[in-house]
């Protein structure tokens, strides 16, 4: 069955954001604003872009940010047989 369009995307958003509000809802706010300010991008746009949201993440927290990446990829492990997902989880950590 083929993917709906956006729901890829939709999930990719929620996964991030819900991990980052585990730290703090200024963290999510952050991390977003960011992503805006440098990229002109949100979270669903990472999907594509993945080296976008560690840019980020890496320069708000430096070598913390391999926690979060770790703590998406395990949320978003389950869907890695889906081809978009395991490029996503696969550009996180290049």
């Amino acid at each position: 069955m083929e993917d709906m369009p956006g729901v890829t995307g939709a999930l990719i958003s929620v996964t991030i954001s819900q991990t980052l509000y585990e730290i703090s809802e200024a963290v999510h706010d952050d991390v977003g604003n960011a992503l805006y300010k440098k990229y002109n991008c949100y979270f669903h746009d990472c999907l594509n872009h993945p080296e976008y949201l560690v840019d980020v993440i890496q320069q708000i927290f430096g070598d913390g940010y391999i926690s979060i990446i770790h703590s998406i990829n395990k949320k978003l492990e389950e869907f890695s047989y889906q081809k978009p997902i395991n490029e996503f989880l696969l550009g996180l950590y290049k």
